[in-house]
């Protein structure tokens, strides 16, 4: 590793491809920075962001993992990986287990996660499914708003092209083609000189003039409601709504704001509660409940997923959004919420305003304008209303946002003007029909100088109604497409399947692990589902309401219930795929943790590569005996992760025992090596060798109070062992000689291993040789002692029995 946690830099972490490697580390020794990274490697239900130096001022350099990994009999493959770049896929056939993980376990529905080939393939297909599906919902909303808006109206009715047109329509059943609205639109130039001749021979037609007002008559209807809508719309009442309801939700919102920074002045980022913090919440509120219908607020509880990063909360992050919660619920963030609903309803009404452009209208009434220059005329003061109603819109939507933008008075109103001219367009339309010639040859010529004029105008609006086709067409495939990637059928298929091939095996082994870890007491129920296509399972309390298990079981419950599903999911016989556990026996009683590793030693024997961080020395020495017990089937080794003042965190040391667990012997060993290793040093006085001074006289000092429990006392009594072997006494001989010995090499150990020593009686940094010194004193005293012990051994069995008569 490199830059990862405050590991110490170019450490490396080998593991066993066959049996067991078993990893122990104290607390706060740099395990964990290793675990976390198996979990971004490997298959994990939870998965945490590796982070660098978080103590270091200034941000530390990229972060890197040299990964090497072999997949059967292949050779050994080496990647340099980073956090941002996708791990290696075939790495995810390993599963990590560990705290986080057992909260998910216990009390959430879980994938399963390794499935035959057929279901495998089925969800692989439901996920594309979903994820397609999603995309195509969003096309269709965005292809369905398009299509909205009407399309231009003013063509004969029951004609071609209105018929043509009528059938571009969402529901419609057969969309006309490209070819042939382009067919119709427009006319040839011989067609246009027929439609001269036509129209000079008609021009006095009263039959001609009275469809041209009849077809100009529903435009100025048209534009009556345009102008009727926005005038209500954009009237000055609704300019007084809107600055009261701007000023009422500045008012809202400040007193909003000041609650909020009064309850959340003592976290480090501000602007919690306020606008942008508010738009954040929301958005994840309502992922809340698109995932659980009953939600309405954020998770709030220890153990809940956060809806953000979907790790489990702690303490202090449920406990903040607690406070998130309660705030956004109190009336003064009700209020406002309120006020400023009200204010984006009011924006939207006015968003949703049509007003025609003044050109487009135009062009839609130009026959109209051509009847007289008075009717010109009121065509064009209708666009200069509509012009000043489009400007007006834009200064209430800008008042909306800042309640300063000055607002242009309302125009004249043109409704009943529209209306009279309407009714007068009817009015000279009825008087011409009843002039009106009838012949067929007229009523021929009227309807095809009707047809040209539908096709001229359909020339005009070409582009509008070729792109209404185009949405249509894109929203049929869409809807088609959508049909087609539904999941259901394959969640039923996935279920049928499941049941047949997967439940009732995952059941067995789950039941089998639970009665294994000493949990048969409890009566659990195994579930399994479908959803989106994905193969589900989940754990629960039979007989129990909607409780959560981790409100009825036990902390050591919990944790061999969470083992229990892991050890269940991972136990198909037909994929030994490895695993790696990361402190499975926290809060376990010791004969669950004994049962914990004569799984996890079975597991190995049964060919899995078996991965085991602990900080547990019992669970540490349980392991070790269950793999002896089991022989050749499940080899292990040893590895220590150790932090020191000189090196810093998460040095590896290979097929060693912890320090905690080594005899007396073994550590003289090891300190008699690292004596020698001092002598590399030329500066005495350099912080780097304080601190391996201090580490060194550290560990002497934890020797010699081992070699008292021992050596000197013979393990009469040892820590956390609840015996006392009386008969181990007979080989305790210690002298005031020996206490002297250990007195004083205590003492001398203790002022060297970083106790603050008065400035008036400074100790001198010890020398390499003063180590080695040191250290023969310990083994010397071990020799004599050991020596002595034997001779007194000898002596008091002699008192064991009686002393032997003479026969006279």
């Amino acid at each position: 590793m490199q830059n990862v946690d405050r590991l110490a830099a170019d450490q490396r972490l080998r593991f066993a491809p066959n049996g067991i490697t078993l990893i122990f580390g104290e607390n706060g020794s740099g395990k964990s920075g290793y675990a976390r990274i198996a979990k971004r490697l490997c298959r994990s239900l939870s998965s945490e962001e590796l982070k660098g130096d978080v103590f270091r001022p200034t941000p530390t350099d990229p972060l890197k993992v040299q990964v090497r990994w072999q997949t059967g009999s292949n050779g050994i493959e080496e990647l340099a990986w980073t956090p941002t770049a996708k791990p290696p896929s075939c790495l995810k056939q390993l599963s990590v287990f560990d705290s986080q993980n057992a909260r998910l376990y216990v009390d959430q529905q879980n994938r399963i996660a390794y499935l035959p080939t057929q279901l495998a393939i089925l969800e692989h297909h439901g996920e594309l499914c979903t994820s397609l599906g999603n995309g195509f919902a969003q096309e269709e909303k965005a292809i369905e708003k398009r299509v909205r808006p009407p399309l231009p109206t003013g063509y004969t009715p029951n004609g071609k092209v209105a018929l043509l047109l009528g059938r571009l329509d969402p529901k419609s059943a057969s969309l006309p083609n490209a070819q042939d609205i382009r067919a119709l639109a427009g006319l040839s130039h011989d067609e246009r000189e027929e439609l001269a001749t036509l129209e000079k021979r008609l021009a006095s037609d009263p039959g001609l003039q009275a469809a041209a007002r009849r077809r100009a008559a529903p435009g100025l209807e048209r534009l009556k409601q345009v102008l009727t809508s926005a005038e209500a719309a954009l009237g000055e009442a609704a300019e007084a709504e809107l600055a009261r309801l701007f000023d009422a939700a500045r008012v809202a919102t400040e007193a909003a704001n000041a609650s909020a920074a009064a309850q959340f002045a003592d976290l480090s980022l501000k602007g919690v509660g306020e606008g942008v913090w508010r738009l954040m919440y929301e958005a994840a509120r309502r992922f809340a409940v698109e995932n659980d219908a009953e939600a309405d607020r954020l998770p709030e509880q220890p153990s809940d997923l956060c809806v953000l990063c979907h790790q489990p909360l702690g303490d202090v992050g449920a406990a903040r959004l607690s406070r998130f919660n309660a705030f956004v619920a109190s009336e003064t963030a009700k209020e406002a919420d309120a006020a400023r609903a009200a204010l984006s309803a009011k924006t939207a009404v006015l968003a949703d305003v049509a007003i025609p452009a003044p050109e487009v209208v135009a062009g839609h009434l130009a026959a109209y304008a051509e009847m007289s220059p008075a009717r010109a005329a009121f065509l064009a003061r209708v666009e200069l209303a509509l012009a000043s109603l489009a400007t007006r819109k834009v200064a209430l939507l800008a008042l909306a946002e800042n309640g300063t933008t000055p607002i242009p008075a309302m125009p004249l109103s043109m409704i009943e003007e529209l209306a009279a001219e309407g009714r007068a367009l009817l009015t000279e339309a009825e008087q011409l029909e009843a002039a009106a010639q009838h012949g067929g040859t007229l009523d021929a010529d009227r309807a095809r100088i009707a047809e040209f004029k539908d096709r001229e105008k359909l020339g005009q609006d070409v582009g509008i109604i070729l792109q209404r086709l185009e949405d249509l067409e894109s929203l049929a495939a869409v809807r088609a497409c959508q049909a087609q990637v539904q999941t259901r059928a394959i969640s039923t298929q996935i279920s049928s399947m499941r049941r047949k091939l997967v439940t009732d095996g995952l059941q067995a082994r789950i039941q089998a692990e639970i009665t294994r870890l000493d949990l048969g007491h409890i009566p659990f129920v195994v579930k399994d589902s479908s959803g989106s296509g994905q193969s589900l399972f989940s754990v629960g309390l039979q007989g129990v309401g909607k409780v959560a298990n981790r409100e009825v079981l036990s902390e050591g419950e919990q944790r061999a219930l969470a083992l229990a599903c892991f050890l269940a999911e991972i136990g198909d016989e037909s994929a030994n795929y490895g695993l790696i556990v990361d402190d499975p026996v926290s809060s376990l009683d010791h004969v669950r943790l004994r049962r914990v590793a004569e799984r996890l030693v079975e597991e190995a024997a049964k060919g899995r590569q078996v991965v085991v961080f602990t900080h547990n020395l019992v669970f540490f020495n349980e392991m070790v005996s269950e793999a002896a017990r089991c022989g050749e089937k499940a080899p292990l080794v040893k590895v220590v992760i150790r932090k020191t003042e000189t090196e810093g965190f998460g040095l590896v040391t290979e097929d060693t025992e912890p320090w905690l667990a080594r005899p007396v012997t073994g550590r003289i060993s090891d300190l008699r090596e690292r004596a020698k290793a001092a002598k590399a040093h030329t500066d005495l006085e350099s912080d780097a060798y304080r601190r391996l001074a201090k580490d060194f006289y550290s560990d002497l000092r934890e020797t010699w109070e081992r070699a008292v429990e021992e050596v000197v006392i013979n393990k009469t009594v040892e820590r956390l062992v609840p015996d006392v072997m009386t008969m181990r006494l007979k080989r305790v001989v210690l002298s005031d000689a020996d206490y002297q010995t250990i007195f004083f090499a205590m003492k001398r150990a203790s002022e060297r291993s970083g106790h603050d020593m008065p400035a008036g009686r400074p100790i001198s940094i010890p020398r390499p040789e003063d180590m080695s010194v040191d250290v023969e004193a310990l083994d010397a005293f071990r020799l004599d002692y050991v020596k002595r012990a034997k001779e007194a051994e000898k002596r008091r069995e002699a008192l064991e029995d009686p002393p032997k008569a003479e026969l006279v």
